[in-house]
This record gives structure tokens, C-alpha cells and sequence, in this order.
């Protein structure tokens, strides 16, 4: 509209001179006067139309012209904007995932066979974060991660080869972040307990082999040789680490590389932790001379009846020179009314850089768990995995060779479990 008036004055101010040049000097003055007076007129008009223009974009439109009549009209708290509409330039919307699909070889002394899983080691997911883009003061931010796993390795077994999908909101918090004064998070995500069994500084500890031993196998059964048992390996094994839940949670500021969080969540759980290069878990290490160092303790309150408090922590040490790293991990119930369960952890690792197109990875590693499934029950596993990076594609292809054994005081014993595995996970 203010281009067209525009044109419009400039055509009538041509108009008017060519007028007063073809009248002669008698009519001049009275051709000046009005064509100053209709210029007048128009400036008028545009001011006004201006006017408006700005008072409408102020307002918005009330129902959108792309709205179906009667279908439903979503709006904003406040009434005005539509949820599509949201406009928020101070905070950055990134988006992030992954798919981690694998197959297990079982040979459960029973029979040999395939399962088709979705490795809950590091489960396929999908992260939305609003990112704050202040260029002074605290980051503040808000997580949503959730995890699509058809098929989870915890829940496919033997007698269920198609287990149901597993949905599972892993964050769905707010948070305050400023280096001086440290972190608050509050909402669905990791207490302070959570990852401090799992700190690892190798390779293949991504995608497939950590000290939770049962994650890409957690659902399989052991057997007699001829009945499946209805005793798993995630019965058999755990690592003690904590979990997420819904709670506040505050991180303190960096005290050289040590750092203390607490939280205190649903079904009145508390927990805290003491880390050593976790760096408001971003796992940056720590440089001791030739090697970079990683680790972390905590106590938590399972609050689950069946132990007084739980303890577990983990350690360790790259050497980046030589790709070299050993990692330990340990945890245990405490105050249990039978025999106090317990987990000790032990991996060798290698990165190296053998092939032109990404890293590679090596690990082996050793567990042993006690009185996890039952009073006296002894629990071994051994395994061997590799991975193999595609920087240009961001994929990982690994691999792994697990064995385990389960031995029982009373009752039925166990055959032994061989199990190999395969899969990818693409990153996004």
C-alpha cells in the first residue's frame, strides 16, 4: 500500500507541472496552490495507512486465515498465538538422536538362535534441546529425550523373540547453568548417583560394552540344558549405578576437577555423588601427565525396602599417547536382610587408528556379581568387543563375544551362556 500511494504522489507531482507549464503565467500561482494542497492530502492518507498497518501486525489476526472452520483452534496460554506460532529468539532449538539395532547369537546350552534387538546399552533415542543464546549471564535450557526401542535387549528372551515397544522418557527437564555458581536441574533426568558406576574413557564403552554387562543382553534366560530357568541376565548382573528419575538436582561450581551434586527425587530418594573430571557431565577427564583421568563415587537411597543405602563408583585412566585405558567399577546394597549383593568390575582397552576412514576400538573386560539374583549366587562373565568408527557417516559398527556362568548354592544349576553380538549405531 505505501509503494502504490508513493508512485501515485510522484505521477500527480509530473501531472501538475507539465499542467502549469502548459497554462502560461496567468494560472501558475492558483495550479502551485492546488497541487500543494492534493500532495497534502496524500501524505495525509499514507500516514494513515501506515497507521494501521503497524496496529494490525501489533495485534495479530484472531482466527488464521489457514484455519478450517470448525476445526480445532489451538492457542498459547495468554489466548493470542497459536502454539505453531511460538517465537522464543533467545533460545536455540537443537535436535539430536540415534538408532542402535543389533542381533545376539545365543547358544544357551538348550538350542542356538537369533534375536533381533534394539541395544539397550546405549537405546535408539531422540533429544530436543532449547538452548539459551545469552551473550552474558547463565545458560538456561530445557531437555526433552526420548527413547523409541522396538524390541529392547532387557526385554527379548527366548520364549519372546517379539517383545511389545518400549517408550520411555529418559529427560524432560529444565535447567540454570552458570560456572560460578554451578547447576539446577529440575525434572525428569540422571540423579546425582547416575552414570558414577559407568565412567569409562574407552571406545567401545558407547556403543556396547560397559560395566553393565547385561544391557545388550538383559532379557535372555539361563537354562538347565532342557527348560528355560525365568532367571535372566539382568537378574543375574548388575552394576549398582543410579538411574533418572523425577527430582531437583544441584551440581556445585568446578573445585579443580572435583565437583559434588545432590538430588533428592520421587518416592523420597536422595543421592549424592563426588566426581572427578565429570565437568557437569560432559566426562572432559582430568590430565595427569602422560594420561587423562575420569572417575566418581556415590550413596544413594534405593528407597526400594529391600536395602538401607547403595554405594557404587568407578574409575578410569587414558593413555591418549598409546590408546591404552583401564577401567574399574564396583558397587554394593547395603543393610539387606540376606547376603549383601555386590559387583566388581574390571576392562583393558585399545583405540587406535588403523584404517583411513575412523578410529578403532578394543576392549576386554571381566565381572563378577554375588547374591544379586539370590543368597549365594555367584555370577561370571568375560567378554570381548570391537568398534569400528565411520567419522564421514557417523555410524559405529561393532561387535562382542560374551561369556557367562551362574552358579547356584541350592537348587537347579545353570548351563553356561555364549553369546555374540553385532549391530550399529548411527548418530544424529
Amino acid at each position: 500500500m505505501e509503494g502504490t500511494s508513493d508512485r501515485r504522489g510522484r505521477s500527480g507531482l509530473v501531472l501538475g507541472f507539465a499542467l502549469i507549464l502548459a497554462g502560461g503565467p496567468a494560472h501558475a500561482q492558483d495550479r502551485i496552490d492546488a497541487l500543494i494542497e492534493r500532495l497534502e492530502r496524500q501524505e495525509t492518507e499514507i500516514q494513515a495507512l501506515r497507521q494501521e498497518v503497524q496496529e494490525l501486525r501489533e495485534q495479530g489476526p484472531k482466527v488464521p486465515n489457514d484455519v478450517p472452520a470448525g476445526a480445532p483452534y489451538y492457542q498459547k496460554e495468554d489466548g493470542e498465538e497459536r502454539l505453531t506460532d511460538y517465537d522464543n529468539p533467545r533460545i536455540r532449538l537443537d535436535v539430536a538422536g540415534q538408532i542402535n539395532q543389533a542381533v545376539n547369537f545365543l547358544g544357551d546350552g538348550k538350542d542356538a538362535r537369533a534375536l533381533f534387538v534394539d541395544n539397550d546399552a546405549s537405546n535408539s533415542r531422540i533429544r530436543l534441546s532449547g538452548v539459551s543464546t545469552f551473550e552474558q549471564g547463565p545458560e538456561v535450557g530445557t531437555t526433552l529425550e526420548i527413547a523409541f526401542s522396538g524390541n529392547n535387549s532387557f526385554d527379548v528372551s527366548q520364549d519372546n523373540e517379539t517383545a511389545s515397544d518400549f517408550l520411555q522418557v529418559r529427560r524432560a527437564e529444565l535447567f540454570v547453568l552458570d560456572e560460578r555458581f554451578g547447576r539446577l536441574m529440575f525434572g525428569r533426568g540422571s540423579a546425582a548417583a547416575d552414570n558414577t558406576a559407568e565412567f569409562n574413557l574407552s571406545r567401545v564403552s558407547g556403543p556396547i560394552m560397559t560395566s553393565g554387562v547385561s544391557f545388550p543382553i538383559g532379557g535372555v534366560q539361563f537354562t538347565n540344558g532342557e527348560m528355560f530357568s525365568g532367571v535372566t541376565v539382568d537378574d543375574a548382573f548388575f552394576n549398582f549405578d543410579g538411574d533418572r528419575q523425577n527430582r531437583v538436582r544441584y551440581d556445585t561450581p568446578m573445585f579443580g576437577p572435583v565437583q559434588l551434586a545432590i538430588s533428592a527425587g520421587a518416592d523420597q530418594r536422595l543421592d549424592a555423588s563426588l566426581t572427578f573430571g565429570s565437568d557437569f557431565d560432559r566426562w572432559t577427564g582430568v590430565e595427569l601427565g602422560p594420561l587423562v583421568a575420569l572417575g566418581g563415587v556415590a550413596i544413594s537411597d534405593p528407597s526400594n525396602g529391600d536395602a538401607d543405602f547403595r554405594v557404587a563408583g568407578s574409575g578410569s585412566l587414558l593413555h591418549p599417547g598409546t590408546g591404552l585405558s583401564v577401567t574399574v567399577s564396583s558397587g554394593f546394597d547395603a543393610g539387606t536382610a540376606g547376603d549383601t549383593p555386590y559387583n566388581v568390575y574390571g576392562q583393558l582397552g585399545w583405540d587406535a587408528n588403523l584404517l583411513s576412514f575412523g578410529p578403532t576400538g578394543f576392549g576386554v573386560d571381566y565381572t563378577w556379581t554375588e547374591n544379586r539374583s539370590a543368597d549365594d549366587d555367584q555370577g561370571q562373565s568375560v567378554g570381548f568387543a570391537a568398534v569400528q568408527t565411520l567419522d564421514r557417516y557417523g555410524i559405529e559398527l561393532y561387535s562382542q563375544l560374551r561369556w557367562l556362568t551362574l552358579d547356584r548354592a541350592a537348587g537347579e544349576s545353570f548351563d553356561d551362556l555364549w553369546i555374540g553380538t553385532v549391530g550399529t549405531r548411527v548418530r544424529f
